[in-house]
């Protein structure tokens, strides 16, 4: 090899990807890990009560804590606020706001008209100023380690936010769920073989379509930011069974706007066998659409949650994905560490001063 100076340069820009990838790979398998440190922070989680409804604020990686949060509690009306805009509150909402950065504008604002209606609101961030700024402002702040990057840092996030609910007897088994689901991830992340086949059918594709169902939605969703954020990808998701009332017919014979797309289903046996048992056989419609586009020449790639509790088996979905992001990043060449373009957008200060 000749080593001319554009030769030095793009091997060291390839070296550095490749450290930066090893870096955000070590920060998102971390998971389990982030899960069970969360636990420690129990005794200090704030607690309410006299809570009629719950909003869950939050943007991009700290947002989908809402998603997660909406689908595991079934016994309360869970909002999942990703603007400045609010839903209709009272004095009996608990607010639960996350920005892990600390300057999240849209959180902040949000947060901002939220406690001219309710005073049960909680910040989680990592953010030192922001914990300063909620304490002088007399909000209960919950401050978690700083991990660098949001999208890596979901556990972080998540488990306090349901320590929280757990605390004001609105989820009675988050810290069980919580332990179950960080023993679980912690096998998955052994699991090479199945992650290299995945990303083999996904490389060389331009866009990820993931189809799910209402509850594994929100492990489809962080797949889609993952992703994007990371593989720098594109990636979209619909849910059955409204998708197989349109979506379907885009898999044709012939059709060689399919040979760019990767396929992934995630399923949920207990969900799917719930529906059975409501009327509505989704087992068998899924695994019959799943026939039928195989039978068009598509290769689909199918992933079964696993463990007992809600949270366990979405995270078990969600993780795969995470990870892929990664392998896939580094497999391209492409650093995902870097979201250049969303640091673009961001670039001008947060909106602590209207507090």
């Amino acid at each position: 090899m000749l080593f001319t100076l554009q030769n030095i340069y793009l091997f060291t820009v390839h070296m550095y990807g490749m450290i930066n990838g090893e870096i955000m790979l070590s920060k998102v398998t971390d998971l389990p890990i982030q899960l069970l440190q969360s636990l420690a922070l129990k005794d200090s989680i704030p607690t309410f009560d006299s809570i009629d409804d719950i909003a869950v604020i939050g943007m991009g990686g700290s947002g989908i804590v809402g998603d997660f949060i909406k689908t595991v509690v079934r016994d309360h009306r869970v909002h999942v606020v990703k603007s400045s805009d609010l839903p209709r509150l009272s004095e009996r909402t608990l607010v639960i706001a996350v920005t892990y950065s600390g300057g999240t504008k849209e959180t902040i604002a949000a947060v901002s008209k939220a406690r001219e209606y309710t005073s049960k609101i909680v910040m989680i961030t990592s953010s030192k100023d922001m914990e300063r700024l909620c304490n002088n402002q007399g909000i209960r702040c919950v401050r978690v380690v700083n991990n660098s990057y949001s999208r890596a840092s979901l556990g972080y996030m998540l488990a306090p936010a349901l320590l929280v609910l757990e605390k004001s007897s609105i989820m009675n088994s988050a810290c069980k769920d919580i332990k179950e689901a960080s023993d679980l991830l912690s096998t998955l992340a052994g699991d090479r073989n199945r992650l290299e086949r995945i990303k083999m059918s996904m490389l060389g594709k331009t866009l990820a379509v993931v189809y799910c169902d209402e509850f594994t939605r929100v492990a489809a969703l962080r797949w889609k930011h993952m992703l994007n954020e990371n593989a720098k990808m594109q990636c979209y998701y619909d849910v059955y069974p409204e998708l197989l009332h349109n979506e379907i017919e885009v898999w044709y014979e012939h059709n060689t706007n399919n040979d760019d797309k990767a396929l992934i289903i995630l399923r949920d046996e207990a969900y799917e066998r719930e529906q059975v048992n409501n009327g509505y056989d989704l087992y068998t419609s899924i695994n019959k659409s799943r026939r039928l586009i195989r039978s068009k020449g598509i290769e689909v790639t199918e992933l079964w949650s696993i463990g007992k509790s809600p949270l366990a088996r979405l995270l078990s979905l969600s993780y795969i994905g995470d990870l892929l992001s990664v392998h896939l990043a580094y497999a391209k060449g492409i650093d995902p560490t870097k979201v250049s373009n969303i640091d673009y957008i961001k670039k001008g200060g947060s909106n602590h001063d209207q507090w």
